[in-house]
């Protein structure tokens, strides 16, 4: 778990070798964030208060935001924070996806751009790609918000079904990957809205839950643990998922919730009232440059 400790309009960030938080691994680690801010900022300027703390303390190479409904707020948020540049989708209207990442670790080998904007049934919001360079490596990020809702059970005889959505979201993720970043390092992430745990016959992933040579998620474990630990505490379910390329397999170090709100003096009220209905999910890997 990430410690943050925020204490009324002041937020406390504590020192690195508190015994409670096990940081980041300081660079020797590509550590990636996916983070639905719901409406980002939801409380306004105390949002970006709030934000800006996390950042400092879990200093990631790239934080994947979904719902982000002001530039401006975003901008405000990378002002603050010297290390760190913003980019920002323009599909999704008040949901855009967008990225902040560390100019000093991370180098962006394109401008983000996203994929199928034209896709509005399978994707509402068009999933936003940043393609950057690590330690030397070429790693392509590919952040996502799918279609919300359903009743949990694939009908593939409409074409408007949310689970169906989902399932057609997943083979055009597929087939994008397949077709423009074969043999390269990839990670898929975002608010995928739909859980990996569920039976076969009705789960929207399974195209990548069977392909197990070509792709897995690292946060299996959560979603299958207890839902203390889970992304959407609301339901309660695991909702954000992080995926990996099999290029990936050999340097996948850890995958956890973020569990901001287990700190805050108000807990998780405080945490909905001014951040997020979503916790953050985070990955480690170690990528190795030649």
């Amino acid at each position: 778990m990430i410690l943050l400790a925020l204490l009324s309009c002041a937020i406390d960030i504590p020192d690195d070798d508190d015994p409670g938080y096990p940081p980041f691994n300081g660079g020797d680690t590509l550590d990636v964030v996916t983070w639905n801010l719901q409406l980002f900022p939801k409380n306004g300027s105390a949002s970006i208060d709030y934000l800006e703390a996390a950042v400092r303390r879990m200093k990631p190479d790239v934080i994947a935001f979904q719902e982000v409904s002001s530039v401006s707020a975003l901008s405000q948020l990378a002002g603050r924070l010297p290390d760190y540049s913003y980019a920002i989708g323009t599909g999704g209207d008040d949901w855009r996806l967008a990225y902040l990442y560390h100019h000093g670790t991370v180098t962006p080998d394109t401008a983000v751009y996203e994929i199928y904007p034209s896709s509005s049934r399978p994707f509402p919001r068009p999933p936003l790609v940043l393609e950057l360079t690590w330690n030397g490596e070429r790693t392509v990020i590919i952040d996502n918000h799918l279609k919300a809702s359903g009743n949990g059970v694939i009908d593939l005889n409409d074409a408007w079904d949310e689970e169906t959505r989902r399932v057609e979201a997943v083979r055009l993720l597929d087939a994008y990957i397949r077709a423009h970043f074969n043999d390269v390092n990839v990670i898929v992430v975002g608010d995928l809205n739909d859980e990996i745990t569920d039976a076969p016959q009705n789960n929207v992933f399974q195209l990548f839950i069977d392909d197990t040579a070509s792709y897995r998620f690292t946060d299996m474990a959560i979603a299958l643990g207890s839902n203390l630990n889970w992304s959407y505490p609301s339901w309660p379910s695991h909702i954000d998922h992080i995926l990996i390329s099999n290029e990936l397999f050999d340097n996948h170090f850890q995958t956890k919730t973020v569990l901001y709100d287990t700190y805050l003096p108000g807990r998780w009220t405080e945490y909905v009232e001014n951040i997020s209905d979503h916790r953050p999910v985070s990955v480690s890997l170690v990528i190795e440059g030649d």
